[in-house]
């Protein structure tokens, strides 16, 4: 699996993915990511985190769950790659329930600046609630807001639309400093591509917002 990228267009960054200590959500209907786990996830993340060169000053920071959830020696680690590469800005992921832990979280890399995205996947209540997100039916993209800079929106499943999709993009663009748009891939759960609507998005709608 590749862990390393260095991603020069848009957000440039280099970007890695780690291994956390297990999903504490673990329960939207989509998702087999939390399957990335190991008995000792800190093997795993060292040679990754060594691979940080501090080409662009940003690392985007994303692992089988939230951020919260990386272990102690993968945080020291961190730390470490963080002020001896220069990094000025770190990115990480979280769920919303970790919504109130996150300034506390980021105070360990200061004075680093430190900006969460939320895997919010929808601003559509009820399809969110589908997806089981726990992310509750009355949360606003103005309640995500107020805890992130970031949101990862996930597209092209059945029973979407794709004016769906693009009010997704739309409020996400009002309402955020930065956001993915992830086409779902099919993948070892009951969910599925509409294969229509991810042709039609990387057609027509990815050389818009890419």
């Amino acid at each position: 699996m590749q862990r390393y990228s260095l991603i020069h267009t848009k957000l440039p960054r280099e970007f890695i993915l780690l291994q956390g200590t297990g999903c504490r959500w673990r329960r939207c209907t989509f998702c087999d990511y939390h399957d990335d786990v190991s008995s000792d996830p800190y093997a795993v993340n060292r040679p990754v985190l060594e691979q940080v060169t501090g080409h662009y000053g940003v690392l985007d920071i994303i692992n089988s769950g939230s951020a919260m959830e990386l272990d102690e020696k993968t945080i020291k680690l961190i730390r470490e790659v963080v002020r001896e590469k220069h990094i000025h800005t770190l990115w990480f992921e979280a769920h919303y329930m970790y919504r109130k832990k996150l300034a506390l979280f980021a105070e360990q890399f200061a004075p680093v600046q430190v900006k969460f995205r939320c895997g919010v996947e929808t601003f559509d209540a009820d399809l969110r609630d589908t997806w089981k997100k726990g992310i509750p039916s009355s949360v606003t993209p103005e309640d995500v807001a107020k805890y992130f800079q970031g949101v990862c929106l996930l597209c092209c499943t059945q029973g979407e639309s794709k004016e769906h999709i693009m009010k997704d993009i739309e409020i996400a663009k009002k309402h955020f400093e930065y956001f993915s748009v992830n086409v779902f891939c099919n993948n070892s759960t009951s969910v599925k591509q509409d294969k229509e609507l991810a042709q039609w998005f990387a057609w027509e709608v990815y050389p818009r917002i890419k």
